[in-house]
This record gives structure tokens, sequence and C-alpha cells, in this order.
């Protein structure tokens, strides 16, 4: 049940909190962070619980955006790498979710890929050439 319970508690703080946002016009940004936001902000509280139970599901979101096409008129030689990092960081946090590591190792690689997913979305906040949403 407690499986079942958390992605769907996580999902419906998601709907409430992302639906007041903008999109971005860049659909797999915005499916990424859909899922990674209630999971990034709980565990820099000392909450686990979302992370844990998410991590499958964000390296699954981090996969799809890295086998998507960068939008026209971004560079990808500037977005590609910076997803490829995160997606690696993504399955940092999942390994260390399924072998049990502590919350205390668990936080640096949760902090580095939510550092990573900030560093793409200030470039692409500052890019001239975003797609409109």
């Amino acid at each position: 049940m407690k499986k079942i319970f958390i992605p769907l508690v996580i999902s419906f703080i998601t709907l409430i909190g992302f639906s007041q946002e903008k999109p971005s016009g860049w659909k797999e940004l915005d499916d990424f962070h859909a899922i990674v936001a209630p999971v990034f902000h709980t565990f820099e509280k000392g909450n686990f619980h979302a992370a844990k139970d998410s991590a499958g599901l964000v390296l699954d979101r981090a996969r799809s955006w890295q086998a998507s096409n960068i939008p026209p008129g971004l560079d990808a030689s500037i977005y590609k790498p910076l997803i490829d990092k995160l997606v690696a960081q993504c399955l940092l946090v999942y390994d260390a979710v399924q072998t049990k590591k502590t919350d205390e190792e668990l936080k640096p690689l949760l902090r580095k890929a939510h550092n990573t997913f900030h560093e793409i979305l200030a470039k692409y906040n500052q890019s001239d050439n975003k797609p409109k949403s």
C-alpha cells in the first residue's frame, strides 16, 4: 500500500504546484520538473521517502529527456552534455536507493542531480531561442 500511496501523493502535490507554473515550452524539461520538484524539495527538508520511492520514475523521466530531440533554436552542444550528466546522476541516485545507502550517503547524490537540473534550467531560461509555450 505504501508503495502506491506515496507516488500518488507526490503526483497530486506535483499537479497542484505545477499547475500554477507556466510551462517552459520544452515538454521534456517540464515532464522531468513535474516529477522531481517534490522529490528534490522534500529531501532538502530531511525527508528522503519521496526520493527513495520515486528514484526509478525520476531515472525514467531523465532517460526520456535524454532520448528526445533538443528543441529547434537551442544549441544541442550545450544541453545534451548536461542532460547526459543529469541521467548519470539520476542513475547514481537510483543505484544508491537500490543498495539501501543511508540518507547521508544519498544526500550529496540528490544535491548534485538537483544542481545539474537547475543548471540546465538556468541556461534555458537565459536563452533567447526558447520554444513558445
